[in-house]
């Protein structure tokens, strides 16, 4: 591989991720895509692992949330692979909205450098490849993602497979163990995107076996050997842990119709372009009725269909030959995976999901949609093989005019400048930075806490915010799942401060109850603030700002 290529078109993608990301690529640090309980778990998810990976990394596991409870970062994503980008950022700076932000911007460059890699493992030009990763990472199903960070993070999933074809051509033992080390890193990214990866591998695999490849298991087996084994231990750990959530805590998705997406997702894009061909079509876009951007483009679409045109330059092959020719064949592969990975989530013909819901590792996937990264990637490399078909025989110099002409086209496509942000700066409670300095350890609580779900949730996150301040333990947490206890707990703080509440909190070893005063409605905080003054459980410890520490007397 030509480093030098390889280093220019990653910067490309990175000038390419600053536009098409703006306003939010400039302002990284003072903005965030959504103002929601998802971003705030997202920010602490990589505040905590870059904390636990300093201070207990072999418990990372057993984050501060959801007390009494352990191994409550498995109760959703745990962005440890993402957390080594973030890193950096949180030691140098100190910003949680920066690191988190910076992180999702580089997994995009990064897409597009492992498509392209992929597509240079595959035979493609240059250009072709460069036209691949520009397609994984900014068509409008995978890039606008970006504020999803478990769903941003799908950037190994390309580099494994990459590797992974160098090793079926060549035998190459070093090639197997780099594919299967990024695919390490792609489960430490993301769940999510470790399920797809597996899809993807047993698709080329079983394609290849297919079309008459030995399997040669045993000579598989040894070219994995200890240094293979040693590159999936983390998946090891990542399983056992996960696994432990569900049996312990319920970490399943059902199934149910609702979770199937109607026809408007696959029509819809946020794409400028696509918006105002859907005004003139439709005569109106048709986002009120969609959930989720499925639409993955005309150009590519149309480059992807080109590959189902007979190539007249190959000419007919023997018998014998066929099936050879079929077992190498980009299209004929990256055609069937685009099929399998799009009938996950295809609600007709087949409903294909209420048959693989329950298979190992797909009842972690609550929306089945989310296999159209998958369809993405598959539809960039045919899209690449019709591009370099169509250029066979041209010069350099045509053929690199061809490469900014498609390139330029897919841009404009795609833009949906300027992506709109929320301001946001995280700034923690004076209150809970007075608790960091208290004696440690302790378990806290806070309050108000509402009994409306959507005020819920966001309190909940909010919580795991403050607690960044010290790593304390507290019995609130928002997550992908909830226990029991936590949901009779919740609903049992609505009435705090009274004797059921104070109960439960001195039986779960709560000490401390921070009160934050502007949280209570207009007129609510005076008539709180005599039942606290008059509660004899509880003793008030500190004032600052709007924040009061009372702590419940044993």
């Amino acid at each position: 591989m030509d480093t030098r290529k390889l280093t220019a078109v990653t910067a490309l993608y990175a000038l390419l991720t600053v536009v098409m990301a703006y306003p939010f690529s400039v302002t990284p640090g003072s903005t965030i895509l959504d103002d929601a309980p998802d971003i705030y778990l997202y920010i602490w998810t990589l505040a905590w692992d870059v904390h636990a990976l300093l201070h207990q990394p072999w418990a990372i596991f057993d984050a501060n949330i959801y007390h009494p409870y352990l191994n409550t970062l498995a109760y959703s994503e745990n962005l440890i692979g993402t957390s080594f980008l973030a890193a950096p950022v949180i030691w140098l700076t100190g910003n949680l909205v920066l690191a988190m932000n910076l992180a999702a911007l580089a997994t995009c460059v990064l897409c597009g450098t492992g498509a392209y890699l992929l597509g240079r493992s595959l035979g493609f030009g240059a250009g072709g490849a460069f036209l691949c990763g520009l397609i994984y990472a900014f068509a409008p199903p995978r890039f606008m993602k970006i504020g999803q960070l478990h769903m941003n993070a799908m950037q190994w999933i390309p580099f494994s497979l990459a590797y992974l074809h160098a090793y079926l051509d060549r035998g190459r033992r070093a090639d197997l163990h780099k594919a299967l080390g990024f695919g390490s890193l792609q489960a430490l990214a993301s769940g999510h995107g470790a399920v797809f990866l597996v899809v993807a591998s047993i698709v080329i695999c079983g394609w290849r076996a297919v079309w008459g490849e030995p399997l040669r298991l045993w000579s598989r087996v040894r070219d994995v050997g200890l240094i293979g084994v040693a590159l999936l231990l983390p998946v090891l750990w990542l399983g056992v842990h996960y696994r432990a959530a569900q049996r312990d805590a319920g970490l399943v998705r059902g199934y149910g119709p609702q979770v199937m997406p109607p026809l408007a997702n696959f029509l819809d894009s946020p794409s400028t372009l696509h918006r105002a061909v859907q005004a003139f079509v439709v005569g109106r876009p048709i986002g009120d009725e969609a959930t989720a951007y499925l639409f993955p483009g005309f150009l590519v679409l149309i480059l992807a269909g080109l590959t189902l045109v007979p190539d007249a330059a190959s000419g007919a092959a023997p018998r014998p030959q066929l099936r050879a020719r079929l077992r190498t064949s980009v299209d004929g592969l990256y055609g069937t995976l685009a099929v399998v990975a799009t009938l996950l989530f295809l609600p007709w013909p087949v409903n294909v999901w209420q048959y693989a819901y329950a298979w190992p590792g797909f009842s972690f996937i609550r929306i089945p949609a989310r296999f159209v990264v998958l369809t993405l990637l598959a539809l960039g490399v045919l899209a690449a093989s019709s591009f370099e078909r169509v250029t066979r025989g041209i010069n350099t110099r045509s053929y690199w005019r061809w490469t900014a002409v498609v390139a330029a086209l897919l841009v404009a496509e795609y833009a949906s400048v300027p992506i709109e942000t929320v301001p946001f700066t995280l700034q923690l409670p004076a209150i809970d930075r007075w608790l960091a300095t208290q004696p440690k350890p302790f378990v806290f609580a806070e309050a108000p806490v509402p009994s409306n779900l959507g005020m819920l949730e966001r309190q909940q996150a909010q919580v795991m915010l403050h607690s960044t301040a010290h790593w304390q333990r507290t019995v609130h947490g928002y997550s992908g799942i909830r226990q029991p206890l936590h949901e009779e707990l919740y609903r049992t703080l609505n009435g705090f401060p009274d004797e059921p509440s104070l109960t439960r909190l001195r039986e779960l070893g709560v000490r401390y109850v921070v009160v934050h005063t502007e949280q209570y409605g207009a007129g609510v905080w005076p008539g709180v603030e005599q039942r606290l003054a008059a509660f004899p459980g509880l003793r008030l410890i500190h004032v600052e700002d709007n924040g009061r520490a009372y702590e419940i007397v044993p």
